[in-house]
């Protein structure tokens, strides 16, 4: 069974990078419709069998189970501690269970599909234990696959990119590296949200994005 796990931050404390910009109302907006076309692609692809969602804030939880999307399960994390802690989290949670496979990726790629995350989950099954895929700045990650789902510990946030790359070849573990714009693109600074603007996405995002003004 193959698990893809988003972690997300509280409503509260999300896109924080934004709040020169965007006052705390937005900001709400914003991190939901970023999360509803994340898990809009997530919970129908063929390859995933579950998308787990682990946060610290039940707020998040009762929103989205309105959104009625199959195939979501949750996980609270009574301490909000952090993504890194999250993920770990959820790590340790998939221990014991039928899990063979995971994917993490962040709440904030509104650009991903199911089929970019089919293709990427074929992959792993056929070729790869570990594929990994940078932000925009090649300094983050915006995916992490791996099979079995504790093969290494995963890093996220500032410069995990390189920390998740010297981890995996200290193992000497078989990897790949993917480059793939649609997970590339995170919202995390204003100059994201102009740039996914131009595109002109039909999205819950773009929605949203329609109603600021530059």
């Amino acid at each position: 069974m193959h698990y893809t796990i988003i972690p997300i931050k509280s409503l509260a404390n999300g896109k924080r990078r934004l709040e020169s910009f965007l006052p705390p109302s937005e900001r709400r907006k914003l991190i939901l419709a970023l999360l509803k076309d994340v898990l809009a692609s997530t919970t129908t692809s063929k390859l995933s069998d579950k998308t787990l969602l682990v946060t610290p804030d039940s707020e998040i939880i009762k929103i989205t189970q309105n959104w009625n999307f199959p195939k979501l399960e949750y996980l609270f994390e009574p301490i909000a501690q952090g993504t890194n802690q999250a993920v770990q989290f959820a790590l340790d949670w998939c221990q014991n269970k039928p899990i063979s496979s995971i994917l993490i990726i962040p709440a904030d790629i509104p650009l991903i599909t199911s089929n970019d995350i089919d293709e990427l989950l074929q992959l792993g099954k056929s070729e790869f234990s570990i594929i990994l895929i940078p932000s925009q700045r090649k300094d983050g990650t915006n995916a992490f696959y791996q099979s079995p789902p504790n093969l290494v510990q995963v890093w996220y946030g500032a410069n995990s990119f390189q920390k998740n790359l010297t981890l995996i070849s200290q193992r000497q573990i078989p990897y790949k590296i993917l480059e793939n714009p649609a997970f590339a693109l995170d919202i995390d600074i204003k100059e994201d949200l102009e740039k996914l603007q131009q595109l002109e996405e039909k999205s819950a995002t773009s929605q949203f994005m329609k109603t600021l003004n530059f």
